[in-house]
């Protein structure tokens, strides 16, 4: 991954504290990442792709050119990911439900009481359950 942040670099004709402070990083985590001392989180590759949205995520994380476009669309409350042209039509189609749709899904009767933690002024504590823990 080396490599492709260091064609970013170049391709954007910036140096890395430019690259670090473009993508709001300290400039010391690009040095370490640079000279190989750490690898790059998914934090700064979130970073990365949200301030340079054009630079493709499978390209940046794994080195191959990506077919499908990763930009999600929503419509009629699920996400899609829009088609490329190439695409079967199937595979640009399928709904991801959102989290909130996940959520919802649950009822009441279907939740249980695991444990009951009581905390005391002396710092102790004590757990209840279905067996005494």
């Amino acid at each position: 991954m080396l490599e492709r942040i260091l064609e970013l670099l170049k391709q954007k004709g910036m140096s890395p504290s430019q690259f670090a402070d473009e993508i709001g990083i300290q400039r010391s985590g690009m040095s370490h990442l640079i000279s190989g001392r750490n690898k790059p989180s998914l934090e700064f590759i979130m970073k990365v792709l949200a301030r340079f949205p054009e630079t493709d995520p499978v390209w940046l994380i794994q080195g191959i050119e990506s077919r499908v476009s990763s930009q999600p669309v929503k419509t009629n409350g699920t996400t899609q990911f829009q088609s490329d042209l190439f695409d079967p039509p199937e595979l640009a189609e399928i709904p991801i439900p959102s989290f909130q749709e996940k959520k919802k899904k649950k009822t009441e009767a279907e939740k249980t009481i695991e444990k009951v933690v009581i905390f005391y002024s002396d710092r102790t504590f004590r757990e209840y359950g279905p067996e005494v823990i």
